[in-house]
């Protein structure tokens, strides 16, 4: 697969015997956005990387921040500002599963017309992986939304169920690096790995234990950080949880669609 800012952010797949050969070149007709994977601006990287979906299926999982000027051109490139997951096999190849004409539903969180044009407010996609059941995306974006000049910049890690066709479970949050004097907020790069034995030991953790590493910086310096996956999905559920036993958190209010935390005992 090659995909590119080359004709309006489009893909290729291509022969593994020539790669100068195309299988399938994606070039989405007007009108029709699905096809758009990357953004057109080389300075709005695209984070891609393959794992399953829906239905023991194998999508591509895309994040990356478009910035559309006008509203005509948000309408037609809409699903390059933000995370979406796309087939790889078929007459569809490269396209997001069409969304519901009436709930707007599908494998997609993209940015609200008002967010995607703000200059204010750009997502930067870092790094992203899958691991037991879900897709990740580490970004850097502004603290808060709506944002000004002023706004500071934080990292976000988000995180889906590759089981869910809807993206409901979209969820992030902020991650940061933390020494004893300073708080490194803006992620670099990232990997995520299973300790060795050494590390295993002194951590007082399992082989089995998924980590993710992740480069941070602070003017002027850098720092290295290790998670362990298991603390993250636990702090997940718990901010899942706390939505679900609010009335009135307004959550992400960048994305098309948000909506109020809604007040449900039952939901664990």
């Amino acid at each position: 697969m090659t995909c590119g800012t080359l004709f309006q952010g489009s893909c290729q797949s291509r022969s593994l015997f020539n790669i100068s050969l195309y299988e399938n070149n994606v070039i989405p007709g007007r009108g029709l956005p699905y096809g758009f994977v990357a953004s057109t601006d080389p300075t709005h990287p695209a984070v891609a990387f393959v794992a399953p979906g829906p239905s023991n299926s194998v999508r591509l999982y895309v994040g990356t921040d478009d910035v559309p000027w006008s509203q005509v051109l948000y309408y037609i490139r809409k699903y390059t500002c933000g995370v979406s997951s796309r087939y790889l096999s078929g007459d569809d190849i490269f396209q997001i599963q069409r969304p519901d004409p009436l709930e707007h539903h599908g494998p997609f969180a993209h940015l609200s017309m008002e967010a995607a044009r703000s200059s204010d407010f750009l997502v930067t996609y870092v790094t992203g992986f899958s691991v037991a059941g879900y897709s990740y995306f580490l970004t850097t974006q502004p603290a808060v939304y709506p944002a000004d000049g002023s706004t500071s910049t934080v990292s976000k890690l988000s995180q889906i169920c590759q089981q869910d066709p809807f993206f409901d479970s979209y969820v992030e949050m902020r991650i940061s690096c933390q020494s004893d004097s300073k708080n490194y907020s803006l992620v670099q790069a990232a990997t995520l790995l299973h300790p060795g034995v050494i590390l295993a030991s002194r951590l007082g953790l399992p082989l089995t234990e998924h980590l993710l590493v992740a480069a941070f910086y602070g003017e002027p310096d850098s720092a290295l950080c290790v998670y362990r996956l298991s603390d993250i999905r636990r702090r997940f559920t718990d901010n899942i949880q706390a939505c679900y036993n609010s009335f009135s958190l307004l959550v992400g209010r960048q994305f098309r669609g948000s909506k109020r935390c809604t007040q449900n005992s039952q939901v664990r």
